[in-house]
C-alpha cells in the first residue's frame, strides 16, 4: 500500500527515533524533534492510521509506537537511501587491505573487523572454496633480507602469494632450484591429484634448503587443505551484548551459537544470490534462532564463485548504513581481486 508524503515522513521519523533509543516513540517528540510542522495531535492521528495499516505497533497501551517488521520492510523497499562509506572510511578500508595483503586470508579477515567496526554488527564472509582444476606454477622470489614471496599459480591464474621467512645466507639461485623441483612434481597436476605424499617427496629432494621448503611447504598445504569447502569468517560476535533486545541470556545463547557454528550460518544464508544488496528482515529469515535478527548481505565474484558476506543484528536496525557499507565493501573486494589476485 503505498502512504502519502505526511504519513512517510512520520513513519520515518519513528523508525530513526526507535533504531537510536530502542524505546516506544510518541507522537509529541515525534512533532517537535523532527519538524515537521503538524501539531502532535495529527502525528497522533497518522500514527493511528499507520498502526491500523500494520505499519506501526503499540507494545503498551500508554506508551507509544515502534515500527512492525512490515513498516521496516515498507521503509526499505520504498524510502530507503542507502549511506556509502565516505572517502576517509574508504580509505581506512584500503589501509586495512594492505597491511593484510600477504594473503587472500588474512585479507578477509580484515576486511570482516572492518565491516564489524564500522557498522557495530555482526559481520560475516563466506570465502567459497577454491574450484581450480590444474596447479600451473609455482615461484619463490627474494624479496628484502630474510624474506621472500612463494607465488602459486593455477588454471584461474595467481590464487596465493604469501611472504616467507628464509635464511640469510639462500641465495636467488637456490630459490630457483626450489621452484623447479616444485614445478617437476606438480605442474600439470589435477588439484584431485595432488597428495600431501608429493610434498615429502619435495622435502626428500631438498633437504639441504630445509628452512625455506618448509616454509613453502606450508603455503601450498594450506591451499589443499582450504580448496575443498567454502570458509566462513566472522567477526564482531560481541557487538550483539550491545542490543537491549539481547540482554535475554537465552536469545543470546542462540544467536551465539550460530556465530560460532561455520555450518549454521552457512545455512542461514540463502544459496543464490546476486551482487545486489539483499536484507531480510525478522520473520524473513528461514531459521528459527534469527527470527528476531536481520540480516544485510550481498553477494561478491571470486576466483569465479561466487562469495558472500554481510551483517547480521536486531530488527531495529540501522538498515540505510548497512547496506550501504555492504555495497561498498562489496565494491572494495571485488576491486582488490582484481588487482591483486587475478
Amino acid at each position: 500500500m503505498t502512504l502519502n508524503e505526511r504519513k512517510r515522513k512520520i513513519l520515518e521519523s519513528i523508525i530513526r527515533d526507535y533504531v537510536c533509543s530502542a524505546e516506544p516513540v510518541g507522537s509529541r517528540a515525534i512533532a517537535k524533534r523532527y519538524d515537521l510542522k503538524i501539531s502532535a495531535a495529527t502525528v497522533r492521528n497518522e500514527m493511528a492510521d499507520l498502526e491500523e495499516m500494520g505499519y506501526l505497533e503499540q507494545p503498551h497501551t500508554s506508551a507509544g509506537r515502534i515500527p512492525s517488521e512490515t513498516g521496516f520492510r515498507y521503509y526499505v523497499d520504498c524510502m530507503m537511501e542507502k549511506e556509502v562509506l565516505g572517502d576517509e572510511e574508504l580509505d581506512l578500508l584500503y589501509k586495512v587491505v594492505k597491511e593484510n595483503i600477504q594473503e587472500w586470508n588474512d585479507t578477509v579477515s580484515g576486511i570482516g573487523n572492518f565491516l564489524a567496526q564500522v557498522t557495530n554488527y555482526a559481520s560475516f564472509i563466506i570465502v567459497p572454496s577454491i574450484k581450480f582444476s590444474e596447479f600451473k606454477h609455482l615461484q619463490v622470489v627474494p624479496m628484502e633480507a630474510g624474506k621472500a614471496m612463494v607465488l602459486i599459480v593455477t588454471d584461474l591464474g595467481l590464487i596465493m602469494h604469501r611472504k616467507i621467512d628464509i635464511p640469510n645466507a639462500v641465495k636467488q639461485e637456490d630459490l630457483q632450484i626450489i621452484g623447479d623441483v616444485f614445478n617437476r612434481v606438480f605442474r600439470g597436476k589435477k588439484m584431485e591429484d595432488m597428495r600431501r605424499s608429493d610434498l615429502q617427496t619435495i622435502r626428500d629432494d631438498l633437504r639441504k634448503r630445509k628452512k625455506v621448503i618448509d616454509n613453502a611447504l606450508e603455503a601450498i598445504d594450506s591451499l589443499l587443505q582450504n580448496s575443498g569447502e567454502d570458509r566462513v569468517v566472522i567477526s564482531g560476535a560481541l557487538n550483539i551484548l550491545n542490543e537491549p533486545e539481547f540482554k535475554d541470556m537465552e536469545k543470546l545463547k542462540a544467536i551465539l551459537r550460530i556465530l560460532e557454528t561455520d555450518g549454521q550460518l552457512r545455512d542461514i544464508i540463502p544459496d543464490k544470490i546476486g551482487e545486489e544488496v539483499d536484507i531480510k528482515i525478522g520473520k524473513e529469515n528461514p531459521a528459527e534462532e534469527i527470527k528476531e535478527m536481520s540480516l544485510v548481505f550481498a553477494g561478491y565474484k571470486t576466483f569465479g564463485e561466487m562469495g558472500k558476506m554481510g551483517v547480521i543484528g536486531p530488527v531495529r536496525m540501522e538498515y540505510w548504513k548497512a547496506a550501504g557499507t555492504v555495497e561498498s565493501v562489496r565494491t572494495v573486494i571485488e576491486d582488490i581481486f582484481k588487482k591483486y589476485f587475478s
